[in-house]
């Protein structure tokens, strides 16, 4: 029977190889008469279509328990610990990929090469990919999950977002803590944030902002944003003070300007809003005001 697979389910894909990684939720099928595989995701598949899918394909499974496989059922599906670890902690790196189809195994090929050779990936989604790191090689910092986004968007012209989330203990509590991560991580992507990279520390004043009161909320808006409204790179030069430490050298360098540049900035924004830039009182109320500045920004659009 030759059916046009591809018209009836968007997910479909065709294999001229049998696959050898298969995703948990991926019906994966071989078709006798052409010699070739195929998948359709599980979640455009009825009960109905399941069942004559069965009769003229034969359906195909993983008969070995890969890492990827083992932890999938350990983070979603209430699975066991994975056993034989030659590791006790982990963390959960997440990549999100703003394109509908991007290349997968290249990608998974990619993300691998960065990591070490411990390291689980694992794909969620047709966007969507976990790494698992062991934290007892892992060597990874901020900088290099920046340099690891801008390496994959220019190969292969994808648009990414990352989470690198914190290391735990690897037990019975750790799916809820990865869950927790994840809950978090989409949230701020909701709220269209325009970062790439985030970590706990980064969406912690975007959290923060979603639980405040309402009067809180209208006083960082009437006493800092309306009053640098007619000087708009007073927060976004702060903002980055404060990231870079109170370092004068390093903000300057970053912000391509020059010492004395800085200096009156600082001075004026201190001078227009009050708040010392002297030390880290007012880094968490100066995060607070620029993501409210972005959520404002696109509430208007």
């Amino acid at each position: 029977m030759n059916l046009n697979l591809k018209a009836l389910f968007s997910t479909y894909r065709l294999y001229r190889t049998k696959p050898t990684e298969l995703m948990y939720d991926f019906y994966y099928f071989y078709h006798q008469q052409v010699n070739e595989w195929f998948s359709v995701s599980k979640q455009e598949v009825s009960q109905r279509d399941y069942q004559w899918l069965t009769v003229f394909y034969t359906e195909i499974s993983s008969t070995v328990s890969q890492p990827s496989e083992i932890w999938y059922e350990f983070l979603y599906l209430n699975g066991d610990i994975p056993s034989k670890l030659p590791y006790s902690k982990a963390r959960v790196i997440q990549l999100i990929f703003l394109n509908d189809n991007p290349p997968a195994e290249e990608l998974k090929e990619a993300a691998s090469n960065f990591f070490q050779k411990d390291t689980v990936v694992l794909q969620v989604a047709t966007n969507r990919f976990l790494l698992i790191e062991a934290m007892d090689s892992s060597i990874n910092k901020k900088e290099d999950f920046i340099a690891l986004i801008r390496t994959i968007e220019t190969d292969f012209f994808v648009q990414i977002h990352l989470y690198q989330g914190e290391a735990y203990e690897i037990n019975k509590q750790f799916p809820s803590k990865f869950q927790r991560e994840a809950q978090w991580f989409e949230e701020c992507l909701h709220y269209k944030n325009a970062e790439q990279f985030y970590s706990f520390e980064t969406i912690f004043p975007i959290l923060l902002t979603q639980q405040m009161p309402a009067s809180i909320l209208k006083f960082i808006e009437e006493q800092i944003l309306i009053p640098l409204q007619s000087d708009t790179e007073l927060l976004d030069t702060v903002k980055t003070f404060y990231e870079y430490g109170l370092n004068i050298s390093l903000t300057s360098k970053k912000l391509h300007i020059h010492r004395n540049t800085l200096n009156y900035r600082l001075a004026k924004f201190q001078e227009t809003t009050n708040i010392s830039t002297k030390n880290l009182d007012g880094a968490i109320l100066v995060y607070i005001a620029s993501f409210l500045r972005s959520k404002l920004q696109n509430a208007q659009k």
